[in-house]
């Protein structure tokens, strides 16, 4: 006992260090059930999308993004703490409930789908020219409270498109199919989840409307054909907050106006097939990329049915953080194409 003890204070410096090795370890690889939020980038979206039309962009139309970590370790989570421009949310609160971050992402990679699908009909609506819309499933886009389905293994972001071995590819075959059946039937519902297949079986529930029905919100998946060979990469990216700058872009290239006039206009929101834009999440952390890119411009979604707040965050944002640039609103795709096209070229 006694050399024992005589080893362990001959060697105390060595074993206290390994002992921090192994805290700074398990730190290190341990993680939390947090989302770390931060300023993204702010980039071109000429290089994102690409029409067949070639254009001489003398400036740049951004798109903006924010910077997120799920699962962080320690180190991460004091970084962001002592961040002035970071913030940490819990997981639940980020993915606002869903089942699973694999739902979660599914649901974010279907918004960025449907929002280049609504960019090119926005975009083709506001040139007068025709294009094709198929419909090609039904998206879960969150349960309401008193369904079964979640408990049955359906998720958010799965894209239904078969029920009882029946094509329900549209919303109308969606509804005619459910409108045979009563509330306590089980219908098996079939589609893709991400890149797999999915199968669940799952009992109906009495909507609100006396209808039997699976007991979530949806909305179409839809494939836009249109006579141009417009191709998209944001495969890196998820959500839809890219839409109005990408809209932009599509005229653009096809009108082989350079709406940028030489400047560098950044920009955010959600584009609807009709051209009104949306309000969109994280507005602060994307004004700070596009701040730290130099932007001359930011266009803003001014909605008055979100009480404008993504404009009074962007006014608070800009003067507590003494940005650069200059805020401009836009409610819709005609507003973005107006601003910009009254500006005067830069020399």
């Amino acid at each position: 006992m006694a050399a024992w003890k005589h080893w362990i204070r001959r060697n105390w410096t060595a074993i206290a260090g390994g002992l921090v090795a192994v805290v700074f370890v398990v730190a290190y690889y341990w993680t939390w059930p947090y989302v770390i939020y931060g300023p993204g980038s702010a980039e071109p979206v000429h290089p994102r999308v690409q029409t067949g039309h070639e254009l001489d962009e003398k400036g740049a139309l951004l798109f903006t993004t924010v910077s997120t970590r799920s699962k962080p370790n320690v180190f991460d989570l004091i970084y962001a703490r002592l961040n002035p421009r970071m913030d940490i949310k819990t997981q639940e609160s980020a993915t606002g409930g869903t089942v699973n971050l694999e739902a979660y992402r599914n649901l974010l990679y279907w918004m960025r789908d449907n929002s280049e699908a609504a960019a090119l009909m926005a975009a083709y609506g506001a040139m007068k020219e025709d294009i094709q819309v198929e419909e090609q499933g039904v998206i879960v886009r969150a349960f309401l409270d008193n369904t079964e389905a979640r408990l049955h293994g359906l998720q958010e972001g799965d894209i239904i498109t078969s029920i009882d071995g029946q094509d329900a590819n549209t919303a109308e075959a969606f509804t005619k199919i459910l409108a045979d059946k009563k509330a306590g039937d089980v219908v098996k519902l079939a589609g893709t989840r991400g890149e797999k297949t999915f199968e669940v079986e799952v009992p109906l529930i009495k909507m609100d409307s006396g209808a039997a029905g699976v007991g979530f919100y949806r909305d179409s998946v839809v494939k836009v054909t249109v006579p141009d060979p417009v191709e998209f990469d944001f495969e890196d990216t998820g959500g839809p907050s890219a839409g109005l700058m990408m809209t932009l872009e599509i005229v653009a290239q096809l009108t082989g106006e350079d709406l940028t006039k030489g400047y560098q206009v950044a920009g955010t929101g959600t584009i609807e097939a009709k051209g009104n834009v949306g309000q969109i999440g994280g507005i602060q952390y994307k004004l700070m990329a596009a701040d730290r890119e130099k932007a001359d411009y930011f266009l803003v979604p001014y909605v008055e049915s979100g009480g404008y707040s993504n404009w009074k965050e962007a006014e608070d944002t800009v003067k507590k953080l003494d940005l650069n640039l200059k805020l401009v609103k836009v409610s819709s795709l005609q507003d973005a194409i107006d601003f910009l096209q009254g500006l005067e070229a830069k020399s």
